[in-house]
């Protein structure tokens, strides 16, 4: 995985607040009901575990906002960290992503602060939302609505709106992205289920610079990944459903072909890290369409594959809750 990869999945982690506290109970069935029936790809998290172990304080202490945004969470007395509890972000073809979130929050508080900050606010259908303008390249408006006192949804104005009527109508996400959702949820702390086209996963594997996992990704159709951390290591698992048996073998092939010219590398480096590397502690096989790899290593192994440029000194200790 390339650097650009692990600045990008760090970012995503500090952009929805992920490291905030969660019973480890599967993804919430209300915020699930909330997905537009056209997504194609969930992220979610659960992280009370990921909390408690160090490798989740490690990636705690790495998240910084910036200074608007904690002057203005500050003023509502809102700390992500504390009043999150399960973030579940969703995107479809060509659509602007959604995030919404399951939580304890003062709305009121939040939105006197909000509007302080520059914030417009408006109603529909009896919900307040929040609408902030961006400011450069960034003019698109981006809204949050809090539902109660305990959900939030935050997206483009449209996106927030249909969030709404969604819940005013009672509706459901249903198929075979929630079901996988729901079974993947479950078992790890961050998690990942995706119904995309097999061209929009190449395309994404293309601009990522992931070099061979662009043709891995041709014969995809279905693709998820779950982490879970534990009190001294970190367990990362992938399921690809390819079109056949003999598509998921030639990729198992094909994968463990690439860790093996990894590993061939490492091991020439003499300024390579000591200790397994991913390459190392790959397991990787096949069972009918599916092809899976699951990945198992130190806590503070992870931490240099993750931010290999930090310094690497004992990290920030999270506060007692």
């Amino acid at each position: 995985m390339s650097l650009v990869i692990r600045k990008a999945f760090l970012s995503g982690l500090a952009a929805f607040g992920l490291f905030a506290p969660m019973a480890l109970a599967g993804v919430d069935p209300a915020l699930l009901a909330l997905v537009s029936p056209d997504a194609k790809m969930l992220i979610g998290i659960q992280v009370s575990q990921a909390q408690s172990t160090p490798f989740g304080q490690y990636l705690l202490s790495q998240i910084q906002l910036d200074k608007n945004t904690n002057q203005v969470l500050t003023a509502a007395g809102f700390d992500p960290r504390r009043d999150l509890r399960e973030i579940l972000a969703a995107s479809g073809d060509g659509s602007s992503g959604l995030m919404l979130g399951r939580g304890s929050f003062q709305p009121g508080k939040i939105a006197k602060a909000a509007v302080l900050a520059g914030a417009a606010s408006s109603k529909y259908r009896g919900t307040e939302i929040l609408t902030l303008n961006g400011t450069g390249k960034n003019k698109g408006a981006g809204s949050i609505a809090f539902l109660d006192g305990s959900t939030v949804v935050a997206g483009d104005t449209d996106n927030v709106r249909a969030v709404i009527d969604r819940r005013a109508a009672s509706a459901v996400f249903s198929g075979q992205l929630a079901q996988r959702a729901r079974e993947i949820s479950v078992a790890n702390d961050a998690w990942l289920a995706s119904l995309a086209p097999p061209a929009a996963l190449s395309s994404a594997a293309q601009n990522a610079q992931l070099g061979v996992l662009q043709s891995l990704l041709q014969s995809a159709l279905q693709v998820s990944a779950g982490a879970k951390f534990a009190a001294t290591e970190v367990t990362v698992s992938a399921e690809v459903v390819t079109r056949s048996p003999q598509d998921a073998q030639s990729m198992a092939d094909l994968l463990r072909f690439a860790a093996g010219m990894v590993q061939q590398a490492s091991r020439s480096d003499p300024n390579a890290s000591k200790g397994p590397s991913l390459a190392d502690a790959a397991q990787i096989s096949s069972t009918g369409a599916a092809m899976h790899v699951v990945i198992s290593l130190p806590e503070q192994q992870m931490e240099k594959f993750f931010l290999p440029d930090s310094k690497q000194s004992q990290p920030k200790k999270v506060a007692a809750r």
